[in-house]
């Protein structure tokens, strides 16, 4: 009887368990789609409100985001800043969905799981270190986002790092003070726990920093490169999360 009683209270347990995972898995999945819905209207509504594109887009969704969307961008930066004033610049990288503000926070961290409205969001915000040159006057900036299963944020930047957008690629950066464009020359994965961003560089140190990465580069993009030129670091979760794919371009 004892030992009938002593199965029957595992039983009870296992189904606690099961339960409580159940839960859980169910309320992951309903922030993740309310997330991704919150997503896509912000993006659309977001990018009517401050965006122009310089050629019309014949594939435009309602929504303003195109995987193939053309063209350069000129952003309402005055629109942005009363939404938030932490908005420092836009990135957008054609034949992407990559065409989104760029924030800093008071630390790191802040919009990781932040949208620009300071609501809390899965998909996180587009953003740099909080320590980070607002002009992008580093001499290597990084620029972070998740790689959301949906292909927003910087999910795309695999289609870098698997040679779908061939070896010229521009990264244009929009801020208050102008446009900037920056030239791919290097992408790769690598462990989180090694030396990924280096901002500022002692004599040479630049030079062997972007030879390292080419080095180690999976495609060649045969850049001509001007070591004196600014740098961007964009970088995102691997596909299973536990190493880095990072994307290097060259200002130009």
């Amino acid at each position: 009887m004892e030992k009938r009683k002593r199965k029957i209270k595992r039983y009870q347990i296992l189904l606690v368990i099961l339960i409580i995972i159940f839960i859980y898995s169910s309320y992951n999945v309903f922030m993740w789609v309310r997330s991704d819905r919150k997503l896509k209207n912000l993006e659309g509504d977001l990018y009517k409100e401050v965006v122009k594109t310089s050629e019309n887009n014949e594939n435009e969704t309602e929504e303003g985001y195109e995987e193939d969307n053309k063209g350069s961008i000129s952003v309402d930066f005055e629109k942005l800043k009363q939404i938030n004033s932490d908005v420092i610049g836009w990135i957008k990288i054609n034949d992407t969905y990559i065409n989104y503000p760029i924030l800093q926070g008071e630390t790191d961290e802040y919009y990781l799981k932040r949208d620009i409205y300071g609501s809390y969001n899965l998909s996180g915000s587009i953003f740099v270190y909080s320590s980070a040159d607002r002009n992008f006057n580093d001499e290597n900036t990084a620029i972070f986002g998740h790689n959301m299963k949906n292909q927003r944020m910087f999910a795309q930047l695999k289609k870098i790092y698997n040679g779908e957008l061939g070896q010229d690629i521009n990264v244009e950066i929009c801020t208050e003070n102008g446009t900037r464009i920056y030239k791919v020359f290097s992408c790769y994965i690598q462990s989180p726990d090694l030396e990924i961003v280096q901002s500022e560089f002692a004599e040479q140190e630049k030079t062997n920093y972007i030879d390292t990465a080419i080095e180690k580069s999976k495609i060649d993009f045969k850049q001509s490169i001007d070591y004196s030129k600014k740098i961007i670091t964009l970088i995102t979760c691997s596909a299973n999360g536990s190493k880095r794919l990072v994307v290097n371009a060259i200002e130009s």
